[in-house]
């Protein structure tokens, strides 16, 4: 049964041996700020995309129907997947198509979506 790295200490002590010493226990603990730092560079968190682009400007694309059809996700960078909520809204969808992929590209840093899937 494996213990803790604490229990194992503890035993380690108790009966005269070295404690068990692991990469993690070497490292000098980092602070919250420069873990925050590496952690937005490396996933890019506050840097611009067409996802934040999308979420922010979803209600004026969509105007009345936002609020019952919502962005997925965008797949391979160019087609944006979207979540509608019943049959006839993905019928309302598909007539205005033209119309909302030229709103869409006209967003900043969506340029690349050509495409747009409607899924029930």
């Amino acid at each position: 049964m494996p213990f803790s790295k604490s229990t194992e200490d503890i035993i380690a002590d108790f009966r005269g041996l070295p404690r068990s010493v692991s990469w993690s226990s070497k490292s000098l603990p980092v602070s919250l700020n420069n873990l925050l730092v590496v952690i937005k560079e490396r996933y890019k968190i506050e840097a611009p995309c067409p996802e934040r682009s999308l979420v922010e400007n979803w209600s004026e694309l969509f105007g009345k129907l936002a609020g019952r059809c919502n962005p997925v996700r965008i797949k391979d960078e160019h087609t944006l997947i979207i979540s509608v909520t019943n049959p006839t809204l993905r019928s309302e969808l598909n007539f205005k198509k033209l119309h909302i992929l030229k709103k869409i590209t006209a967003l900043p840093y969506c340029s690349k979506i050509r495409e747009r899937v409607i899924r029930g």
